[in-house]
């Protein structure tokens, strides 16, 4: 079992929140990449057409979490590393 982040925006979480929200972020992320969220609503009422935008995040910001919290959570990724032969 990892030890929660000392340092930095989720220092002092547990290993359960950090994953929950890493769920949720990489969930958002699908959502918003495969259009399951709305994001812009136009609809009529009595007296007119009205239009409701919601703000969808922002797939690079999400990302950017996801990264953060599998930092935090110990899960860094591996790098391929290149080779050339000559």
């Amino acid at each position: 079992m990892s030890m929660p982040p000392t340092s930095g925006s989720f220092a002092g979480m547990g290993q359960a929140q950090l994953q929950a929200w890493l769920a949720q972020a990489q969930q958002a992320l699908v959502d918003l990449e495969t259009g399951a969220k709305v994001a812009n609503v136009s609809y009529a009422q009595g007296d007119g057409s009205r239009s409701v935008s919601y703000s969808s995040a922002d797939s690079v910001k999400l990302r950017q979490l996801i990264s953060e919290l599998q930092a935090a959570l110990g899960m860094r990724s591996r790098r391929a590393i290149g080779v050339s032969f000559a």
